[in-house]
């Protein structure tokens, strides 16, 4: 098993993540759910076996920037390993995607991702080119073994992992049925992946630290590999107030169990009104 911050933040991704009725014309609420000024951590958990041992953390944040002459939201997630977990894999990671205020399209991105012996760094530049329903991409990705360039055209409805975080929090929940599955695109290094997210209905969920949360809870219909045994394998659980935000993602592995649990976030949009009280 391979296990790195790009399997951790697809576990929080859908964020909101084949049965149901697929939702061509995906509806989304009028203005965006989050704001310059917030912040989330999440602690995340691996249970193998007998062992559970609490492997890092991830941290999300919201900001602003000028990129090219246009205002963007700055949305930035980073990702690192800690205490005995580092014996076996060390993980410092961090992605930034730049989003136009305006559209909520996407702009400019980078990462660079440092796993062990592994070091990454990549960019995607995204340029309109005048075509109502698509976008220009220039993706720059430099390895130990060299660097890479390539261009690309990617529907206006792709975006790459973080962006793609932020939009579909801004999924109109309230309008979907149980069962229904919204359809997004991820671009991910220099492939657009078509994937879903199902609506299963609305749980109460105790997290970590003992607080409880109102869900909706979402299954994501991930592309095929050899880290997740089926599609229904992974589950987001949603604050169910007006922000969108999830607050516990509970994934099974082949050899056992991986959770992503809400630790703190700040300077939210709206009232955390998805919290329990006491």
């Amino acid at each position: 098993m391979t296990m790195n911050i790009k399997h951790i933040i697809t576990l929080i991704i859908a964020m909101v993540l084949s049965a149901g009725n697929i939702i061509s014309q995906v509806s989304y609420v009028d203005t965006p759910v989050f704001k310059v000024g917030e912040k989330a951590t999440y602690g995340v958990y691996f249970n193998l076996g007998f062992i559970s041992m609490k492997a890092g953390k991830v941290n999300f944040e919201v900001g602003e920037a000028v990129v090219r002459g246009e205002d963007c939201y700055k949305l930035t997630v980073d990702g690192y390993t800690q205490g005995m977990f580092e014996r076996f894999y060390v993980v410092r990671d961090t992605f930034t995607s730049y989003i136009s205020k305006k559209t909520l399209l996407p702009v400019y991105y980078h990462d660079g991702k440092h796993e062990d012996s592994y070091w990454s760094y990549s960019t995607y530049l995204y340029t309109d080119n005048g075509k109502n329903d698509s976008l220009h991409v220039n993706f720059e990705y430099i390895k130990r073994k060299g660097t890479s360039r390539t261009e690309f055209n990617i529907s206006k409805k792709a975006c790459d992992l973080v962006a793609t975080c932020y939009k579909i929090r801004n999924l109109d929940v309230a309008s979907m049925s149980r069962g229904d599955v919204a359809a997004f695109s991820l671009l991910f290094e220099d492939i657009v992946y078509e994937l879903g997210l199902k609506f299963t209905g609305k749980e109460n969920v105790k997290l970590k630290d003992g607080s409880k949360y109102r869900t909706s809870v979402f299954v994501p219909t991930l592309i095929k590999g050899d880290l997740f045994k089926n599609d229904e394998d992974l589950k987001v659980y949603v604050a169910d107030d007006d922000n969108h935000y999830p607050v516990y993602v509970e994934a099974s592995l082949k050899m056992g169990k991986a959770v992503a649990s809400l630790e703190s976030i700040t300077g939210t949009k709206y009232e955390l009104s998805g919290k329990k009280k006491k």
